[in-house]
């Protein structure tokens, strides 16, 4: 088992520091991008809950396009599409997807608000983007992922909660740097409660499941799976 485990390891740290090395940029773009996808548990987790599908993987607010690259440099080959309003994150994940030669990989530059959802049954993800839209807005999104749900599409979020204490500040602190490093430009902050992420699913008729999903960061972060009852 210790052997097993520390395979594993290697293969991250491998998978990780290729992933990075292929983005343009310089020394910190390269060591945050390698250190978030050691570090940060929602890649593992998300690689573990769709290991297998063939289903369409729509990522809102992607980024760099990372959890794409993650799946894929780990053998998962279903379709993948993201959005992100950040065009040099788009670009550059769409040339690194290339570099691989990663095929039906695209990631585009749009509104997460609006951004399709896709009719068929799927796999929608949503990372850390709730905090940053207004109360009613998080709300119409909630419900349009609600709507997916019913329909038999998987939604997976992870997201930092409000009421957790020092984890709560930390998290907010955390947001308040991505501003001013200008990793992100501006925007509300307006972390939900977990259990009014609950309510709103459970009642639009959806199953939801829940659990911490902060790892060895200091973060507020819950992992929530929403699917048809």
């Amino acid at each position: 088992m210790e052997s097993e485990a520390r395979n594993k390891l290697i293969e991250r740290r491998r998978n990780a520091t290729r992933i990075a090395g292929a983005f343009q940029g310089g020394r910190w773009l390269k060591g945050y991008i390698r250190g978030k996808l050691l570090r940060d548990p929602v890649f593992e987790t998300a690689l573990e809950s769709v290991r297998g599908s063939e289903c369409r993987v729509v990522d809102l607010g992607a980024g760099l396009g990372l959890l794409g690259l993650w799946l894929r440099i780990h053998g998962e080959t279903m379709p993948y599409s993201g959005c992100d309003l950040g065009s040099w994150k788009i670009r550059e994940g769409n040339r690194v997807a290339e570099v691989f030669g990663f095929r039906d990989f695209c990631l585009h530059e749009g509104d997460l608000t609006t951004f399709p959802l896709e009719s068929d049954t799927g796999i929608i993800c949503a990372f850390d983007i709730l905090h940053y839209l207004p109360p009613d807005i998080q709300e119409a999104l909630l419900r349009r992922l609600a709507a997916a749900a019913r329909l038999g599409t998987l939604i997976l979020i992870r997201n930092g909660v409000s009421g957790c204490g020092w984890r709560s500040a930390t998290t907010l602190f955390e947001e308040w740097w991505t501003r001013v490093s200008g990793w992100i430009n501006g925007g509300t902050i307006n972390f939900p409660t977990l259990a009014g992420l609950v309510s709103v699913f459970e009642s639009e008729g959806c199953s939801v499941q829940t659990k911490p999903l902060w790892g060895k960061t200091p973060f507020s972060s819950y992992w929530i799976t929403v699917s048809a009852r």
